[in-house]
This record gives C-alpha cells, structure tokens and sequence, in this order.
C-alpha cells in the first residue's frame, strides 16, 4: 500500500512538472521512423495518418486512418515500446451502409478510455447530408469491436462550421467532456480554425460561441494559413494544445504548441513550430502534421509524415527526459478534485460567453 501511495504521488508530481518539460523538451524525431506505415495491397495501401495513442502502463494501443483507392477506415495496431508496432488486419471501423450518414467516409478524431470502456468520436460524410462533415461516437470494450451510436451523428453542422468539420479531439475533466475541432464557416473559402464544444454524455454538445484558435495574424507566419487537427492535454493546470498549420499560399505543413489555463484562451509557444519537415528526401520532408502525445515511456510524440514515393506514413518524435507516467489507472482524488473545478470554472465561462 505504502508503494502503491509512493507511485500516486510521484505521478502527481511529474504531472505537475509537464509545463516546463514541455517548455523545454527538445523533440527528436526516431531513428526508427516511419513507425507505421502503409500495407502494400491491403486496406491501408495508400495511406497511414493521424495516430491516436494511449499508453495502459504495459502496451501502447494506437488507432490511425488509412485507405486504398478512395475508401476509408479505422485501424488499430499495439506495441510493447512504443516504436515497434503489430497492426491488425483489416480496419476496426468502417463507412455505414448505403443511406447512412457516414457512408462515404469515416476518419478518426480521438480516443479515450472513461474507466469502464473506450470512446470514439471520428468524422464521417456522405454527399448529401453530411457532405462538410459531422462528427459520431463509437464506443468498445476491447479497442477493436466498436459500436456506432444509434443517436450519431452527435455534433453536426450549424452557422459557425457549415462549411467543414473534421478531427473531433476529445478529454474527459470531472464530468465534463471537452472537444476541439476542425472548421470553418461558410464564408470561409479557405482557412480552418479550431473549436469548441462541451458535453456532459459526449452525445450531447454545446459548442462555443466562436472559434478559439485562428491562424496567425502574421501574414508571414508559419500558421497564418490554417490551423487544424487539435490534440489537447490535460496536466491539472494547463492545457496543452498541438495543431497544425499552414503558412501563406498553404505551404509545407508543420506542428505548433499552445497553452492555455481554460481550454478556450491560448498562447502561442514562441519556439513554435516544434516539430518540422525533414530534410530533402527523407520520409518526411514534404510536411509533418496531426500530431498526439503519449505519456508512456517519456514524452512520445506520434505524427503524420508527408514524402515522396509512398503515402503519408506516421512517425514519432521524443522528449529527452525519459521517465514513464503511466494513463492507468484512473487519476489520484486530488487530480480528480482539480480536473473537476477546471471544468466548472469551464462551464461558467461558456455561460459568460453565451450571455454576452
């Protein structure tokens, strides 16, 4: 019991220090990258993006896109070390049938898992209805049988995103669900912006009056052209957001971080970008993007990485620290007890916001 303790609070601890190995951390891309990529003559042939990892204290579980010759889906691959991975056969979920509202396509936003099983929100279109996107939950016991919600989808279109929706990226504080998205309004012929929501099912959404994170408004910037494909921590003070972004003309895309003390007001991280293309003809030096952390075996960032003979593939990059700060199990009571006044002081801004 006394180690058991011990662990709690040095888990604790090591939450609290995030901000500054975040601050500080200098991200190395691996030796070993591409970690995953595409199967040749499989489901998966052309493409491999958009990995969303969670770390149980003994493997990692990753979910990513992929697709083969316009049609998509959800794939699922495990691994001891975090870098070497054994993927699945076959996608874990897939377009619905002809009619439904995700027949066309189905992309992954995030997963997590709430303490009894794992939730899914994903993207998913059809050319009538949903043909800007609209967001649906799945949920599993085990990461790989996964189950559409009959209510789906839960977050569609309304005048602040009509124009596009996409990478729903969703944490869990207290009681409350929070999601980041992709989108764009109507009138907006070119750049995307990030948005909120928050729900108390992950059915049910309120969403923000207005986006939280623009582009630059630099017009030299490296993210002045669109920031997109959200992926939020919590460390029970401060969240950190990764996105990606284009620069002017949509140039190469690269890999941002911002912080913030409410989920809806951020700062840009000076050093930005963090995380850059590589060099001529490596695997990955048309782009880098849709980046996640795993808290695992130190600081692992998994991202998209663009290059030349091959379809996007996914790649990973570390922090230097190396120590382990397990997901599971569930947090401490006094993480809980702060995630869960963050999330009201959350709820009380949103009322602000509406009112005004």
């Amino acid at each position: 019991m006394k180690k058991r303790l011990l662990g709690v609070a040095l888990s604790f601890i090591f939450v609290l220090l995030l901000p500054n190995v975040f601050g500080d951390a200098q991200w190395v891309k691996s030796p070993s990258n591409p970690v995953l990529g595409p199967t040749s003559n499989q489901w998966d042939a052309d493409y491999t993006t958009t990995p969303r990892v969670i770390y149980d204290g003994k493997i990692y579980r990753m979910w990513f896109n992929g697709g083969r010759s316009g049609s998509s889906g959800v794939g699922y691959a495990t691994s001891k070390d975090g870098i070497s991975w054994s993927q699945l056969a076959g996608p874990v979920l897939e377009p619905g049938l002809p009619g439904a509202w995700d027949r066309s396509s189905v992309a992954l936003g995030s997963v997590l898992w709430n303490g009894t099983f794992f939730m899914m929100w994903y993207r998913g279109s059809n050319p009538t209805a949903f043909a800007s996107g609209a967001v649906g939950l799945a949920t599993s016991k085990d990461g790989v049988s996964w189950t559409k919600n009959s209510r789906n989808p839960v977050l569609t279109a309304t005048a602040i995103d009509q124009g596009y929706i996409a990478s729903p990226y969703v944490i869990r504080l207290g009681l409350t669900y929070n999601m980041w998205y992709t989108g764009k309004n109507a009138n907006s012929t070119q750049f995307t912006s990030i948005l909120y929501a928050t729900s108390f099912d992950g059915l049910k959404w309120s969403k923000w009056p207005h986006p939280v994170f623009f582009p630059s408004s630099d017009p030299t910037a490296w993210d002045s052209g669109s920031v997109y494909s959200p992926s939020v921590y919590f460390n029970g003070t401060t969240f950190w957001l990764w996105y990606s972004g284009l620069g002017p003309n949509n140039g190469l895309p690269q890999i941002g971080l911002a912080t913030s003390p409410d989920g809806a007001t951020w700062t840009r991280y000076s050093p930005n970008p963090i995380l850059s293309p590589g060099a001529q003809g490596t695997w990955d030096f048309a782009g880098v993007e849709q980046a996640n952390l795993a808290v695992g075996d130190g600081l692992m960032v998994y991202y998209d990485g663009i290059g030349a003979g091959t379809g996007p593939q996914i790649g990973l990059a570390q922090a230097p620290q190396g120590f382990a700060i397990p997901e599971f199990p569930l947090p401490s009571f006094l993480v809980l007890l702060t995630v869960a006044v963050c999330a009201a002081s959350l709820l009380r801004k949103r009322k602000q916001a509406k009112a005004s």
